[in-house]
Order: C-alpha cells, then structure tokens, then sequence
C-alpha cells in the first residue's frame, strides 16, 4: 500500500510538471510577448540611412558625399555598438561604380557588423534586373538574426512602393479621367514592372511573417526598411515618402499581430519619431544630404532590460543648421 501512494505521488507530481511546461510553451508560441527571459545585457546599436553618395553633390570627385559618411563613420565607431544597420539609398546612383567605390570604401571603416537594406536609389525602379543587379552588389536584401535575445528583421520596401502603390495610383488616374471625359492614357503599358514588383512583395511577405512568427519569444523585435510604413500618423496623407494607406495598415496589423515593438525607416531625408498601437515607428534623418528641415546624422539605440532609447544625433563637425533644443 505504501509503495502504491509513492507511485501516486510521484505520478502527480509529473503531471503537475507537464502541465506546467505544456502551458509555458502556449505561452510563448500564442501571445504576442513570452516573458521568462533569462537576465538581459544592456547594448548599443546604431541606424544610418541614406548616405547616397553623389546625392545634391556637384564637388569634385563626391567629396562632400565621402567627407559626410566618413564624418559620421568616425563618430559611431566612438560609441563602440554591437552593429550598425545602413536603411538604404547608399549611392545615388546605383549603377555609378565610382559612388559605389566611395560607399564601399567608408562602410569598411565600421568596426561593427553591418546589415545594409535596399533604398529606391539601390533599385530604381523595381524590376528583376535592378533587383538582381542590386544582388550581384550587396549580395541581399533583407536579413533576419538575433542578438541578445532581440529579433533584428530588414526587408526591401520597394517591390511594395513599385508594385500594388503604382497599380493603385493609375486605376485611380483612369477613373479620374473617365469622370472628367479627358483622354485616357495607356493604362497596360507598365502592367508587368507592377505585377514583378507585386509578385515580389507577395513572396517577401509570406517570407517577413514567417519571421516574425519565429520571433515572438524575443524580448525585444527591430523592424528595419527604406521608406518609412509613417511619418507621424497612421491617417496621414499618402505620398511619396510613405506607405500608401491600405499598404500602411496592412503592415501595421502585421506588426502589431506579432508584437513589433520599434520600426526603423529612412527616405525622408529628415528625421520622425511617433507611436501607434504601441509600435514606435523612428524615421532617421540621413548620414548624407538633408531636406527641409533635416540635418546629417545617425540614430543610436540604447537597448535596456527596461525599455529602448532611441536618439537621433547629428554627425561632430558637420556645418550645418541644427533645430532649437
């Protein structure tokens, strides 16, 4: 009888330990965020998006281009990060070899590793041939790793610019024209770039949820692309430097539905920092040229067990303009 109780005891035991693993295993597989992370170390990384060599620059030789990149090259490596991210448009023009020289020769001088993503400049426009000229350069153009327990996904934004965004812009053009009785322009002539460049996005898609599905149970999740999902709200106008709306909310959804907690974008040439549904969406001004009201700079990110800092810096001994504190 004795022997009997033990043998009910321990079986008891067991079935309490399963149950216990079985439910921190739905855990981490079901909800957006699975908590039982072991002890966190704090790191540094940095953003740089568009130093695009050759971009406003009529000095000899790109010389203004060169001295800005290795300017903020100089200065990151200071901060000593575990990487660097470059978020596109890294030459002007993509099929310059002397601006690719000069892209190549800073980039090199980053004493961290280096995870690049294509700008429209790269790939301009989407097509299989720029896509695979880019490929023949950089040799990707998306990226998904960890690193200290946080998922670090890049993707390619212009298959999604290029493609289901250009369709819709023309049906619209068509139906504005047929409204106003003017005449209607060729509307099949690009049909094939568009359905490339949708085909593309359809197969990155299925690809980046993939992803993000594997990346559910890191404590942190960094989205990395060229042209900002949005500036400063999800209501904004569609326009060149976004996601149009039905594109934005599709991502948006797609990110929430995972858990995303901070995505990086470049493009604007000036730098933006919102939040929406919880995911902060941290547009960086650029290493190069700026626009408007932007300045050369970089976004270092602090990544804490508390939380993430992000904090756009202009480039040490940069000439410029700088926005009141």
């Amino acid at each position: 009888m004795k022997r009997f109780s033990i043998n009910l005891q321990a079986r008891k035991i067991f079935q309490s330990v399963l149950c216990l693993t079985i439910t921190l295993c739905l855990l981490a597989s079901c909800s957006p965020k699975f908590t039982g992370w072991s002890k966190f170390t704090e790191f540094t990384f940095v953003q740089m998006t568009d130093p695009q060599i050759g971009f406003r620059d009529n000095t000899p030789g790109f010389e203004k281009s060169d001295s800005l990149f290795s300017k903020a090259v100089e200065a990151v490596n200071t901060l000593h990060p575990k990487c660097v991210f470059i978020t596109g448009d890294l030459i002007n023009d993509a099929y310059d070899k002397y601006q690719d020289s000069i892209y190549r020769a800073n980039r090199s001088k980053i004493n961290a590793d280096v995870y690049e993503i294509p700008g429209n400049h790269d790939i301009r426009p989407w097509n299989p041939e720029n896509h695979a000229h880019y490929l023949e350069l950089r040799g990707y153009d998306r990226f998904s790793f960890r690193l200290n327990g946080c998922a670090f996904i890049g993707f390619d934004s212009n298959c999604i610019k290029d493609g289901w965004e250009k369709f819709e812009d023309s049906v619209v053009s068509v139906q504005n024209q047929q409204a106003t009785g003017s005449q209607i322009l060729p509307f099949f002539k690009d049909m094939d770039l568009w359905q490339d460049a949708m085909d593309a996005e359809d197969n990155q898609l299925k690809w980046l949820e993939r992803e993000l599905r594997k990346a559910r149970s890191c404590r942190y999740i960094f989205v990395f692309l060229h042209c900002p999902v949005i500036r400063e709200d999800i209501a904004e106008k569609d326009d060149y430097f976004n996601f149009h709306k039905k594109r934005r909310i599709k991502y948006i959804e797609l990110f929430k539905k995972y858990g995303v907690d901070v995505v990086f974008a470049g493009h604007t040439h000036m730098d933006y920092d919102t939040t929406v549904d919880g995911i902060r969406f941290v547009t960086a001004g650029p290493v190069g040229s700026p626009l408007g009201r932007g300045y050369s700079g970089y976004e270092v990110v602090t990544v804490t067990e508390d939380g993430v800092d992000c904090k756009y810096v202009a480039t040490p001994g940069v000439s410029q303009k700088l926005p009141e504190k």
